[in-house]
């Protein structure tokens, strides 16, 4: 089924494509998209993909095919139209939002990519800043009141629910890992990123604590005595099962890349660097009633594209 997201910053998933030649590539009611927004576009997914998924802008590009990547050519390029179609609509149904609601927004999300250098770091050079994120923050909010408004007048009854759940069951299979990490931090107590001589020689220490791993020594006895993450090193790191959304993205995009009985190499988050085993892996069947929310936003989700697509056929689209 085709996916819905907004191409703001807010709504960026993990895709990444290949440019296109012209200055316009696509018009929507007589507004175009242009080359340089593409180009900005997949650069920014680029950079979130591999903060998400540890995938870059390459190493997706050097597994397509020909037709693959022209595939995502026309994917991302269908996405883009799709945006600026429900953009449109929702300005002309006068569903802009005050500026207290972006300005609230922007701080949120400031915050967020602040905590996270390396991202942050990626996102200056493709050239997000405060005014970019300011106008695709009012577009994006622009759409979710129109969404909205969309969904509080939908009647999804009970019977939807169950027969959805009962037709679809695998997709309520969700995988979850065991696995025990060694965090040696780099935050200092005020929980703030240590300066770059600190982090070298705290970059060292975890090398140290992988060398003795490689060369035989516990797990356990060694998140005991070096993790600083003391809730779980004081019982050899265990972290239990936990879903890839229930942890930080730049921890578990590491962590579900590892097959069950392996140990990573050290890798960094804003949290520090890190070494993590994988105990267990298996995939946890939700039941209904905890499938329930799920199944909403999945069925809301499919009424909002046939919603969408009447939207296209009424609209002036060149590409």
């Amino acid at each position: 089924m085709k996916k819905i997201f907004y191409l703001g910053i807010i709504g960026l998933i993990s895709i990444s494509l290949t440019a296109c030649s012209g200055k316009s590539i696509a018009t929507v009611n007589d507004v175009d998209i242009t080359k340089e927004q593409y180009k900005k576009t997949t650069t920014i997914l680029s950079v979130t993909n591999d903060y998400l998924n540890g995938k870059t802008f390459d190493d997706m590009n050097k597994s397509l095919d020909k037709k693959g990547k022209k595939d995502l050519e026309n994917m991302l390029l269908s996405f883009m139209i799709d945006n600026e179609l429900l953009y449109q609509k929702a300005k002309d149904k006068g569903f802009s939002p005050s500026e207290a609601e972006i300005n609230s927004k922007y701080e949120e999300l400031s915050e967020e990519i602040t905590s996270n250098p390396s991202y942050k770091k990626e996102l200056d050079k493709a050239g997000v800043d405060k005014d970019y994120l300011l106008k695709e923050i009012s577009r994006d909010l622009t759409i979710e009141k129109y969404r909205k408004d969309f969904v509080d007048k939908l009647n999804i009854s009970e019977q939807e629910i169950q027969d959805y759940y009962k037709n679809n069951k695998n997709e309520f299979s969700i995988p979850e890992v065991d696995a025990s990490h060694i965090l040696i931090s780099t935050l200092d107590k005020e929980k703030k990123p240590v300066n770059d001589a600190e982090n070298k020689t705290l970059k060292e220490k975890a090398d140290k604590v992988f060398t003795e791993l490689e060369n035989g020594a516990d797990f356990e006895e060694l998140a005991k005595r070096y993790s600083d993450d003391k809730a779980t090193g004081k019982n050899g790191g265990g972290l239990g099962y936990f879903t890839k959304d229930s942890k930080n993205a730049e921890f578990t995009k590491h962590v579900f890349n590892l097959e069950k009985g392996k140990t990573s190499n050290v890798f960094e988050t804003s949290y520090g660097y890190h070494i993590v085993r994988v105990n267990d892996k298996k995939n946890k069947q939700l039941s209904f009633e905890d499938s329930r929310s799920m199944i909403r936003n999945k069925i809301i989700d499919e009424k909002f594209l046939i919603h969408l697509n009447s939207l296209e056929k009424n609209a002036d689209i060149k590409k």
